[in-house]
């Protein structure tokens, strides 16, 4: 897992300085943009899901009570995910809603 090494707070701009692992490194290569960083502590990681065998098929339940408290009204139907292996831990990410944001929709009156 990523270290915060500094921060640095000028006018508008943050710089944020991490130590990373080679294993994170490489995953990086030249990404530039779009990086989600987060603390993976017990306290920002403080949401229990369900987990367990259905048929041939493990599945991560995701109550609808969770669904209500993030303001997520539908989820995507195949939704964007990755498995990190960092330090032993095995994280989930997955993308759950789109933003819209930017994108102009258009419809025929």
């Amino acid at each position: 897992m990523a270290r915060l090494q500094s921060i640095d707070i000028k006018n508008e701009s943050i710089l944020v300085t991490l130590k990373i692992s080679e294993q994170e490194y490489e995953f990086l290569k030249s990404k530039s943009r779009e990086f989600l960083i987060i603390p993976t502590d017990e306290d920002t990681l403080n949401e229990t899901l369900t987990t367990g065998k259905l048929g041939n098929s493990n599945r991560i339940m995701l109550p609808n009570k969770i669904l209500k408290k993030y303001e997520i009204k539908k989820l995507l139907k195949k939704a964007s995910s990755k498995i990190f292996n960092s330090n032993g831990d095995k994280l989930l990410v997955i993308k759950l809603e789109e933003s819209k944001v930017g994108i102009p929709v258009f419809k025929e009156d």
